[in-house]
């Protein structure tokens, strides 16, 4: 393809798992609009991957560290989709000031973001992030439904969300219910930050060490039951949805039954900390590494010793889960001078790991309840989107699509907002919808009359 002035140029950095649905989807777009995709990642065979047989995209390395290559590369860009972790955008974002050049990500808008959004006014470029998953397909159909309700005359009084990156049940062949879909440092270190909810008008805030075992049951239609724990902070959601005054607003991640309180036991003994050292980590075996942590009475063994400590029974499927993930075994740690998170990360990897015939599963529900003509009424939105394959998956899906259909809404100038912005505009969440329910991820919504 012979690039001109004319064509518009996409720069996508990060090549790994969610990247596929983005490059493909953009990919097929381009050939409508006489555009150029440009695939960035620090392997270039990865990058490689992801461009193979496309005529209009090429692959680079590329280092975002590399300063001289990065504003090379974000210069000659209309605009740029990251992929990249949240703390790594902050090396793209005033490139993309400098030269005008619009930058999209999943990420949650970070406090060092939001400081750039007069700058990005000023240079007219948008700045939108959360624009994936759970944060990005959550804001868009929660606002759908808002505007839906208050359209109608109808008064919000209850805001419930869920979501999760999960494995389909017939993925499901190990005692925790769970692999390792996305980001596998921040299933490790979900939750660290604490949590914050508002119940029938008051403040609720579960600190990390209770967040686990603040949990309820959810009904899946079509898919059955699951457990949701708190996420993050979901007060500040009553002034994105301009509901300032909302007694109820929940923002809760789901697990299969049972993992909560298995996980709740990691995080009590200690083995989840991001903030220390292990002293010769790759000396110990995982059944000394647990021992550090414990009490370890002369003549008891590690396992005595933990459930000693969680004050469970030795048929408790918790040490169950525990025993299969091979935490009091003699085998050794793999890593020198590791944070426990690190080492515990390094064991799931293996252990939850997404292997080549897996599928995956996400899941996103959200319950509205509100008043409308004297009477209560809950809205019960589900989205269950399965991944074809272990390659082509449902994560992927649902974050790359939807970054995709944002990146074709800029650059054929259907967003009229500029700054730092999330998806909640008119503009961008109902065309991203009706674009998304093309592509097969469409809600399952219910109306039921409550007391």
């Amino acid at each position: 393809m012979e690039l001109t002035d004319s064509v518009k140029r996409i720069f996508i950095v990060g090549a790994g798992r969610t990247a596929i649905s983005l490059i493909s989807y953009l990919a097929e777009k381009a050939k409508e609009h006489n555009w150029f995709i440009t695939v960035g990642d620090r392997s270039l065979e990865l990058a490689k991957q992801k461009t193979a047989g496309l005529k209009n995209a090429k692959a680079i390395e590329f280092d975002v560290f590399n300063r001289r290559q990065r504003r090379k590369q974000i210069s000659k860009a209309d605009i740029v989709v990251s992929l990249l972790p949240e703390t790594l955008h902050v090396h793209l974002v005033e490139d993309c000031i400098e030269y005008k050049v619009h930058l999209l990500t999943a990420s949650y808008v970070s406090d060092r973001m939001r400081m750039y959004d007069e700058e990005a006014h000023k240079a007219g470029i948008i700045l939108l992030n959360e624009m994936g998953l759970d944060p990005g397909i959550d804001h868009m159909e929660t606002m759908r439904m808002i505007t839906k309700i208050r359209d109608r005359g109808g008064r919000v009084l209850s805001l419930k969300s869920y979501g999760g990156g999960l494995i389909t049940p017939e993925s499901d062949d190990n005692p925790w219910g769970y692999k390792i879909t996305w980001n596998p440092m921040n299933v490790v270190i979900a939750g660290m930050a604490s949590a914050r909810y508002v119940k029938d008008g008051k403040l609720r805030i579960v600190p990390y060490n209770r967040l686990f075992l603040d949990t309820e049951i959810v009904e899946v239609p079509g898919i059955g039951r699951y457990e949701a724990y708190p996420n993050r902070d979901s007060i500040k959601y009553r002034k994105i949805y301009h509901l300032p005054k909302l007694p109820n607003v929940y923002r809760g991640s789901l697990r299969k039954i049972g993992f909560c309180e298995a996980w709740n036991a990691l995080v009590k003994i200690g083995l989840t900390d991001n903030r220390y050292i292990v002293p010769e980590s790759h000396r110990l075996t995982y059944d000394e590494w647990v021992s550090i942590y414990l009490n370890r009475r002369n003549g008891f063994t590690t396992k005595e010793a933990v459930l000693e400590f969680l004050d469970i029974s030795p048929d408790s499927e918790i040490v169950k889960k525990i025993e299969w993930l091979g935490l009091l075994s003699n085998k050794k740690i793999k890593i020198k001078n590791a944070t426990p998170a690190d080492i515990l990360l390094d064991l799931l990897k293996q252990k939850w790991e997404f292997k080549k015939g897996d599928r995956d599963m996400v899941i996103l529900q959200t319950e509205i309840e509100y008043q409308l003509n004297g009477k209560k009424e809950r809205m019960t939105s589900t989205i269950v989107v399965k991944g074809k394959d272990s390659v082509h998956t449902a994560m992927s899906e649902t974050v790359g699509l939807p970054l995709g259909i944002a990146a074709s809404l800029v650059l054929t100038d259907q967003i009229k907002e500029r700054g730092v912005i999330i998806p909640v505009h008119r503009d961008i969440f109902r065309p991203t919808l009706k674009e998304l329910a093309k592509l097969g991820i469409k809600p399952y919504e219910e109306v039921v009359e409550i007391e």
